[in-house]
């Protein structure tokens, strides 16, 4: 039997345009510079990156997957089109799936639909082509209140040998483990809460290139994004930096969910 190690954090990225639609597409965040600079910082810590990429952007910024390809990330899918009406459809996933073996020669193993919008068909779809694990699910009141019944832990849907890998959240209150919140709420705020332990293992970590600075498409978000956006907009790298330091210092080690997702089909 194999057994999941102890202590153990993936850090996910979705790789998507800026600020998931809520305005008009642009790729400010995927700027060389600015990616170079978050790669630097992991490699500081020598923390593998977890990536769901939308397909349709591998066509549109390919130089920006191969520098995440050359610092060592893997990849897997994170929908076609970003369809927040059509998260897990079949065509959705399928034209990703596609997609994604065209570009990288090989089809994608883990899969995350947007914002967490998976369903007990979408699951059944992605076992029926092939993926070996999903994550998506906000095991939270958001984005769907119904999303509290589920542990945060690794499990199988009913009948299915695929995997599901929830992104973590802090109980009691189920707070989201992920860089937006961690803006949001504000580090000190969220330092304490990850102080405080009892966290679940494994850790699954999630963040997006918007979050990390503020960037020219945050002047055309509505304004309810805009106030949820705006809060720290400016210290998405520095908190990263402080949540690495935090996570190092506690004895955590990182791996990739590939890699989690492989021990749990095994164990």
């Amino acid at each position: 039997m194999t057994v999941l190690l102890p202590k153990t954090v993936c850090l996910s990225l979705d790789l998507e345009p800026d600020h998931a639609g809520r305005a008009a597409v642009t790729y400010d965040g995927w700027e060389p510079a600015r990616v170079a600079e978050l790669l630097a910082l992991l490699a500081r810590y020598q923390a593998p990156l977890s990536i769901f990429v939308v397909a349709e952007s591998l066509e549109a910024r390919p130089q920006t997957i191969e520098q995440f390809k050359t610092a060592g990330a893997e990849f897997h899918l994170h929908s076609y089109s970003h369809d927040l009406a059509a998260p897990d459809s079949a065509d959705e996933i399928e034209k990703g799936r596609r997609a994604f073996e065209r570009f990288f020669g090989h089809p994608p193993a883990g899969y995350r639909a947007p914002e967490g919008r998976i369903s007990e068909d979408g699951w059944r779809r992605l076992e029926a082509a092939g993926f070996a694990f999903d994550s998506s699910i906000f095991p939270s009141f958001w984005p769907r209140p119904r999303y509290l019944k589920y542990r945060p832990a690794p499990f199988r849907p009913v009948g299915l040998s695929l995997v599901e890998l929830p992104i973590s959240t802090l109980t009691p209150a189920r707070l989201i483990a992920s860089l937006s919140w961690m803006k949001l709420l504000g580090w000190p705020v969220y330092r304490r809460l990850l102080e405080r332990g009892g966290l679940p293992d494994p850790f699954v970590f999630d963040m997006h290139l918007h979050d990390l600075w503020r960037l020219p498409a945050f002047e055309r978000l509505s304004g309810p994004w805009k106030v949820v956006y705006g809060r720290n907009a400016s210290a998405g790298l520095p908190i990263l930096e402080s949540f690495l330091d935090l996570i190092v210092r506690e004895g955590w080690r990182f791996s990739t969910l590939a890699t989690v997702a492989g021990q749990v089909k095994a164990a």
